[in-house]
């Protein structure tokens, strides 16, 4: 299916959403939003639209950004969805402009074409493709710990998003 189908049916493929999510990096966003941001100890901080701190970090690998203030995660939909006042739909087509002005090539078709996209996912298939888990060798502090929760719990927060976007989808 076409992205300019899609947009009609406001319906997309969890392939679609993924790449919308994950080929445009997040700090590259955050500028194109003209977002406040600056560079502190070598490491990239924006202002958290919700709270206005800079307490804040990007992730690269999950390509999401977090305000350890508030204790908010974003993913490039969100962001685009806050910072521009959007619904979901006009957000995804910002991205997608976005993507072919930066001539970056993201195949929106599934990459398993056996697969239906009506058939139920594994969750673990899910939570994989959020964000990959590392888990290499057990936590060796409190704060290793710690970060493990957090982390786990940022992939239950983008689990649940995506589970309440496909049921709204499905409506």
């Amino acid at each position: 299916m076409t992205w300019a189908k899609n947009m009609g049916k406001k319906k997309f493929t969890r392939q679609q959403l993924y790449c919308l999510r994950n080929e445009i990096p997040i700090d590259i966003l955050i500028e194109n939003l003209e977002m406040p941001f600056r560079i502190e100890e070598g490491r990239f901080r924006f202002r958290c639209p919700l709270c206005g701190e800079f307490n804040t970090a990007v992730n690269p690998e999950t390509n999401l950004a977090r305000c350890f203030r508030c204790g908010k995660n974003f993913n490039t939909i969100d962001l685009v969805m806050l910072i521009r006042k959007v619904d979901f739909v006009t957000a995804i087509g910002y991205l997608k402009a976005l993507l072919e002005n930066n001539q970056t090539k993201c195949d929106p078709q599934e990459s398993n074409t056996n697969r239906s996209e009506n058939q139920p996912t594994h969750i673990g298939n899910i939570l994989e493709s959020i964000a990959p888990v590392h888990m290499a060798e057990p936590p060796r502090s409190r704060q290793s710990v710690h970060a493990r929760i957090e982390a786990l719990e940022q992939k239950v927060e983008l689990l649940t998003r995506q589970m309440v976007s496909i049921t709204q989808s499905l409506e």
